[in-house]
């Protein structure tokens, strides 16, 4: 024991961490984390590399290393296996864990701070999600090149030794790779230089400058959106905002929330009274890491608190220890408010841990169970019945059918009325009647209720009540990168690969027609850049316009004459007037 006790400080926060987070270590994929299983199916050559590690995705984020080369990189030797996806996540947190033991033990110089700022961090509601979600791995990865940076700063400042300088540098601009967010990094280790080493702070003003370049060829690449829940807002909902990610920091209780943040306001101004600079720069560090977040008021994420709270955690650190060496009623006060914190985070973190894992259990259920379904009948075509909204968006929407080469999974019909979605989302998901009615007659199609914890089949009974309800019609919408719509895909299309199907010259389709005088013929394709579509209807040229064009996809509308309303069957050619070729995913009259 004796040769244990100093390295408890150390163990024990590990320890905890798995004992809070051990249903983030068994998770499941889910949601946003087949969108980047499925970025390996891009790379056919060395020369796809660049484009799936650097070039923005649908988010307009460039993060070669927080989301690109994990999933590249796992995904690649491991498949869909997500335990080792897990154990990158929380090794890494591990790293950070140490990492900020070791900067509160030196800036507040003692272990018991190192041990309460790391304890304090992993309670934390804002790192729950990031420890159960392998789509925001890229938090705990900043959180990791943050950390490593100031705390190869610090070493820096002790010893003067170069390595310590160039390995300072090299932490920084590889966390700009980790998540955007980095780039406010050289403000901490400025203010650092402030209140401490004056003597380094010009070794930190370059910084600044790479910060800007950053900026400048980020939204160079990847210009910011207009609208949206991602458009950026520099206007008075910045406070709002802030306001909201600190009422979040300090938990769930708001009665708690409220106290805590007296002590910490008042505790930070008696001790900056007291040229104690310690809880200032924790408030600061919060500040100023939460920042890149505040013009994004439409899309306030509780796990963007994953690193900002990394300064709340050194505050409450620096207030034990401060506490510990004054009277015993100032012990009494920070043991109280420890508790306050703890009692309500630590229950609330292991609630969210749990949600997260059953929503993952319950994805994993339905995929793997389809997985399961194809091997053993390789050439159906499976629908999912009884699917809600929450299995939709965690399980169904990111096409996670794509990332396990399972082809031909649809939503039975009508499921899309069910559904919680924008407009014409579900319906791309969905097979419909014109082609469930004949893959059930024939044998082709089998059915299974996805409401409960397994896929259950009920092909005789689905079979049986559509077959005496359903009439045969053309289908408003087709897939043109599946072959099961190959009846309505006529000729100057190439054969259906990987999702796709490509056109280089003209091609011509069937659907449905309109059945309403708003109804437009709805055109997506994969390209971002310009092209030149033309589109016919029944013979006739119609004018098209491009609705939407970001990420890979452009949607294009096309109105249609009022006379072809309330018709069967449309006839519509496309004709690519470019010298390349086009991808194309859907045509829907909606």
């Amino acid at each position: 024991m004796p040769s244990i006790r100093p390295y408890a400080w150390r163990i024990l926060p590990l320890l905890f961490l798995l004992a809070l987070y051990w249903p983030g270590l068994t998770n499941w994929f889910y949601q946003d984390d087949f969108g980047w299983l499925n970025l390996r199916r891009g790379v056919h050559s060395v020369a796809d590399l660049a484009p799936a590690l650097f070039a923005p995705k649908a988010h307009g984020n460039m993060r070669p290393l927080g989301e690109n080369a994990y999933f590249l990189i796992l995904s690649s030797i491991f498949g869909v296996d997500a335990l080792p996806f897990r154990i990158c996540a929380f090794a890494t947190q591990m790293a950070s864990l140490l990492l900020l033991g070791c900067i509160a033990a030196r800036i507040t110089a003692s272990r018991a701070a190192g041990f309460w700022a790391q304890a304090l961090w992993i309670a934390n509601t804002g790192l729950a999600p990031a420890m159960c979600w392998t789509s925001i791995y890229n938090q705990i990865l900043s959180g990791f090149f943050f950390l490593l940076a100031f705390r190869l700063f610090l070493r820096q400042i002790d010893t003067g030794e170069r390595r310590y300088a160039i390995g300072h540098w090299a932490a920084f601009v590889l966390g700009l790779g980790a998540l955007e967010t980095n780039v406010a990094y050289p403000a901490i280790a400025a203010l650092y230089a402030l209140l401490y080493a004056r003597a380094h702070l010009k070794r930190v003003l370059p910084m600044f400058l790479v910060s800007a370049l950053f900026i400048a060829v980020h939204f160079h690449f990847a210009p910011a959106p207009h609208d949206g829940v991602y458009a950026l807002h520099f206007d008075s909902r910045m406070f709002t905002t802030l306001a909201a990610y600190w009422t979040w920091a300090w938990g769930p209780s708001h009665a708690a929330g409220v106290l805590l943040t007296a002590a910490a306001i008042g505790f930070a101004a008696w001790q900056a009274y007291r040229r104690y600079w310690v809880p200032v720069f924790g408030l600061a560090w919060f500040a100023i890491v939460i920042g890149p977040y505040l013009p994004l008021d439409a899309h306030k994420m509780a796990y963007y608190l994953a690193v900002p709270v990394i300064g709340l955690a050194i505050l409450g650190a620096g207030a034990i220890v401060r506490a510990w060496q004054a009277s015993a009623i100032w012990r009494s006060l920070a043991t109280l408010c420890v508790a306050m914190y703890l009692v309500t985070s630590v229950p609330a973190a292991w609630a969210i841990a749990r949600w997260h894992h059953a929503r993952g259990e319950r994805v994993a259920n339905v995929v793997l169970g389809a997985a399961q379904i194809h091997a053993a009948q390789p050439d159906k075509i499976i629908l999912l019945d009884g699917v809600d909204s929450d299995l939709f968006w965690a399980g169904i929407a990111d096409a996670p059918f794509r990332a396990l080469e399972i082809p031909h999974v649809y939503l039975t019909p009508g499921s899309e009325a069910h559904i919680q979605a924008p407009a014409g989302l579900a319906v791309k998901y969905t097979l419909p009647q014109a082609l469930t009615l004949p893959a059930l007659q024939d044998g082709r199609a089998v059915v299974y209720q996805a409401s409960g914890p397994v896929l259950r089949n009920v092909t005789g009974s689905y079979r049986a009540a559509a077959m005496a309800l359903w009439k045969p019609e053309a289908p408003p919408f087709i897939n043109l990168g599946d072959s099961v719509f190959g009846n309505y895909v006529g000729s100057g299309w190439d054969a259906c690969a990987d999702g796709y199907r490509m056109l280089r010259r003209a091609g011509t389709l069937r659907l449905a027609g309109p059945r309403g005088p708003n109804d437009r013929l709805l055109i997506s394709v994969f390209q971002a850049g310009r092209f030149q579509l033309a589109v016919r209807v029944d013979g006739a040229d119609l004018p098209d316009t491009v609705t939407q064009r970001g990420g890979e996809l452009t949607e294009i509308a096309a109105g249609l004459p009022a006379a072809l309303v309330g018709q069967a069957t449309l006839e519509v050619t496309l004709v690519n007037e470019g010298t390349a070729a086009l991808r194309f995913g859907f045509v829907e009259m909606r």
